[in-house]
């Protein structure tokens, strides 16, 4: 399906870094039953990231007003623009990460108009959710101390 070998091997090894292009024997049977009966859970779920990602834009709003969240409509991920801060937030996410545990991707990983921004991922149990809200609030606060 792919003539150009490089390329061949270039996609082969994304569908298969994670294994994605090669189930095991439950994937059938596990991909059938979502299909038929996943809807209710799958409702259930879609309300839960909603609150979740809800919960995340009003805590940075009240709590780190130099974060601005990205609004999104297609992805449970959340964009924080950082530029408030930093003009780079690859030291940020580096110190965030050190000062309390929480991993974020730094956003140039994805481009480079990405370069200030932070991905979070809040589909989580709302529990962790609020523990690492808390903790991002700290450590943002104790890095724009440093910088200063």
């Amino acid at each position: 399906m792919v003539p150009n070998p490089v390329i061949r091997h270039k996609l082969n090894r994304g569908l298969n870094t994670d294994e994605v292009a090669e189930p095991n024997a439950f994937a059938v049977g596990a991909a059938v039953a979502a299909f038929r009966k996943g809807e209710a859970w799958l409702e259930e779920l879609r309300v839960y990231l909603s609150e979740n990602k809800s919960y995340v834009r009003d805590f940075i709003e009240h709590n780190l007003p130099d974060i601005k969240v990205v609004s999104s409509q297609a992805t449970y991920l959340l964009w924080l623009d950082c530029g408030g801060i930093v003009e780079d937030a690859e030291d940020l996410v580096s110190f965030i990460r050190k000062d309390s545990g929480l991993y974020l991707t730094e956003g140039k990983e994805y481009g480079a108009c990405g370069k200030a921004f932070i991905r979070l991922n809040p589909a989580c149990p709302r529990e962790r959710l609020l523990d690492g809200m808390k903790r991002l609030e700290e450590s943002v606060k104790r890095y724009k101390c440093e910088i200063i």
